[in-house]
């Protein structure tokens, strides 16, 4: 090809290893996730309640996306926030029977979490049957999410799940050294760093650090 030709090739036409896989990756996950049919979930939301969510993440080990009911989901209310993304934390209420729970969130689940999940649902220990409802005061908490009586409807085949995401301060430190060509080299380290006594300086900071976690029921925390 002539120089002329490369060059709109090049600026045209050439797509990278890099570009290419993560265009055919997000073809295969719009498929696989139904990114449409979210997007005309939320898009629903957006003229019927104003507000459309989305939860974007990793969900068994694979990139995930879905659209969260804006009647059960909570969220800083600071005055000039205007993504959601960008508060302080976020709540939402789900929810399901045992057997979804396992589903969605079976890589976060030990053996003795699934134990606990049949006691809630049953009352009973997992080795003996039972119909009591589940397990679940988390009432006096005051969130603001708008309360349904046939959602909240207390039977023995669903219980509560909480999915909560907020951010903390952690403390991390610059450590400045010497290379070996003589040059100062900085380094950022966590707060259970040691001194060795080669640095020129150590000066302390705070970053913030994004959580999320998951909570069944009153008392079984999981996937933080």
């Amino acid at each position: 090809m002539p120089p002329e030709a490369i060059a709109k090739y090049m600026d045209k036409d050439y797509k990278d290893v890099v570009e290419n896989t993560a265009y055919h990756t997000l073809i295969y996950l719009r498929e696989k996730i139904g990114f449409d049919n979210e997007f005309v979930k939320g898009w629903k939301d957006a003229l019927i309640a104003g507000t459309e969510i989305y939860y974007v993440g990793v969900l068994n080990n694979e990139p995930y996306l879905e659209r969260v009911n804006p009647l059960y989901f909570s969220y800083d209310k600071s005055p000039d926030l205007e993504f959601i993304e960008d508060g302080s934390w976020c709540c939402r209420r789900m929810r399901m029977p045992m057997q979804e729970i396992y589903d969605r969130y079976n890589n976060k689940l030990t053996e003795k979490d699934l134990d606990k999940l049949e006691e809630m649902m049953t009352g009973r220990p997992s080795n003996d049957l039972g119909e009591k409802d589940p397990v679940d005061n988390f009432a006096h908490i005051n969130m603001h999410i708008y309360d349904n009586p046939v959602y909240d409807q207390k039977t023995r085949y669903a219980i509560n799940v909480w999915h909560c995401c907020w951010k903390s301060f952690k403390k991390i430190y610059y450590v400045t050294t010497l290379d070996e060509a003589g040059q100062p080299q900085v380094d950022i380290v966590d707060e259970t760093y040691i001194k060795t006594g080669q640095e020129l300086s150590v000066e302390p900071d705070w970053i913030v650090e994004v959580w999320e976690g998951y909570r069944a029921g009153s008392d079984l925390y999981f996937g933080i």
